[in-house]
């Protein structure tokens, strides 16, 4: 087989690591003039089988949040897939398990973060599957980044991919369903390794079945130096889960990270962040004359971006369905200001013109929302009350609604275009323990705000009233 060291546009810099899931590389984008971590893997045969790994590929690509490592480009060739990530300099938590014990603030620090990355994917819908010490990133700046989702996938959908027998939960041992729950399954045996020095189920990097599915695991005190003294709310999280039952342990990661917190309350604000001391050594080192390696040359030659064109309109999604030796580009633009055209023209003649900018989301690392919260839950929310108040319309904007042709810089130069009648923004801050939601509406010249408090805590539907009646009061 020959090889290049290049991955589509991506230059190969060298390995970080090989593992049985595929190899993971140093790269370099000369577009952005950055570094970033590519991870190669074979594609399978079946269509089918190929799919599916394109689709979660592409969904683990949704996520955004500092937490999660982010996924910049889906590469494909024939016979090859290569995932271009965010780099993460530092070492993993599998690296740094294996040189350091680490401090009670540490552990506290690293499963916090954890948690805070599971909650961004349970609000995308996202079980990770494959939560092991080698997936949980220490980064340069002492934080904690979760990475590959290798065998992401829709929180309903069936288990039966495997994944490292360290993430082993009971269910998907037993070829079970997998939920949010599994997943806290996998970080209670990273807390049970961190504070205990082992695996609650592995016996010499072997698993112990019958004990996984069957027995209690050695109580963590008993993994202790009598000197130790393990806080007993942290003791009993690890305990509730480690339970065998999905239905008997934690309901969520909010749950979860309220524990940590109070916890994490008791140790002296000194030793609070220990971590990056504690991880530096373990350090991967940074070296500016690394030799590029080999790696597969269809990458290089034939890799095609399979990700989604962000923001496509309907007409530019059909267009691209379309030969490209039957479509030149003057009549590409031609069919399009016809479709244009031909929507305004035949537009209901009484449907406000509504548009909605992307909503504003500042978010802090602590605070644990209600699944359902996210831009596209908020243009839903607000576009029903809009209906209600205005009757019929139709919302525009780039999440959740039908996007906007520009074809004059002057909105008044459109011709035979209904204007935008109204205007929306949308943003919602949140700390800790309090979020504020906040709508503005612009029409004829004129502008109106309101504002609302919640708090994370509340249910959905709580949510849901409240984001209505605020934005109720703006037509009153």
């Amino acid at each position: 087989m020959t090889a290049d060291a290049r991955v589509g546009p991506y230059r190969i810099l060298r390995l970080i690591n090989r593992g049985g899931q595929g190899s993971v590389y140093l790269g370099y984008d000369k577009r952005l003039h950055r570094r970033v971590a590519i991870k190669i893997y074979p594609l399978p045969p079946e269509r089918a089988a190929r799919k599916r790994l394109l689709y979660e590929a592409q969904l683990v690509a949704s996520m955004h949040s500092p937490k999660v490592v982010q996924i910049h480009d889906v590469i494909e060739s024939p016979e090859h897939l290569a995932m271009v990530m965010e780099y993460v300099p530092g070492c993993d938590l599998e690296e740094f398990l294996g040189r350091v014990r680490p401090s009670l603030a540490s552990v506290l620090t690293i499963a916090a973060d954890i948690a805070g990355a599971l909650t961004v994917a349970r609000q995308q819908r996202i079980v990770h599957g494959d939560l092991k010490a080698g997936n949980v990133l220490i980064a340069t700046t002492g934080r904690v980044k979760l990475t590959d989702f290798g065998i992401a996938r829709r929180a309903t959908l069936q288990g039966g991919s495997a994944g490292s027998l360290s993430a082993l939960s009971p269910e998907h041992c037993l070829g079970g369903t997998l939920d949010e729950r599994s997943d806290l399954f996998g970080l209670g045996c990273l807390l049970y390794r961190m504070l205990g020095g082992a695996h609650p189920f592995l016996n010499e990097g072997r698993l112990d079945r019958r004990a996984l599915l069957e027995r209690e695991p050695v109580p963590l005190q008993e993994r202790v130096t009598p000197d130790v003294e393990l806080p007993p709310e942290l003791v009993g999280l690890v305990g509730a889960l480690l339970q065998k039952n999905p239905a008997d342990r934690p309901s969520s990661t909010r749950v979860v990270r309220r524990i940590l917190r109070k916890v994490a309350l008791g140790i002296p604000l000194a030793a609070s962040n220990s971590l990056l001391g504690e991880a530096r050594p373990c350090f991967r080192p940074e070296s500016a004359e690394d030799i590029p390696p080999l790696v597969p040359a269809d990458l290089g030659r034939e890799g095609r971006s399979r990700l989604p064109v962000a923001r496509a309109s309907s007409h530019s999604r059909w267009l691209a369905g379309l030969p490209a030796r039957r479509v030149m580009p003057a009549t590409a633009a031609a069919v399009v200001l016809a479709c244009a055209a031909l929507y305004f023209q035949f537009a209901p003649a009484m449907e406000k013109q509504v548009f909605i900018e992307a909503p504003v989301l500042r978010l802090a690392a602590d605070a644990d929302l209600p699944g359902e919260i996210s831009p596209l839950w908020l243009v839903e929310e607000v576009s029903q009350v809009l209906r209600e108040q205005l009757g019929p319309l139709r919302v525009a904007g780039p999440v959740g609604a039908t996007p906007v042709t520009t074809l004059y810089a002057d909105p008044a130069r459109r011709e035979g275009q209904q204007p935008i009648e109204e205007r929306l923004q949308l943003g919602l801050r949140c700390v800790e323990m309090l979020c504020v939601f906040a709508v503005s509406r612009s029409w004829q010249g004129q502008q109106a705000n309101q504002q609302a408090v919640l708090f994370p805590d509340m249910s959905a539907q709580q949510w849901r009233d409240i984001v209505r009646t605020t934005t109720r009061q703006l037509y009153r």
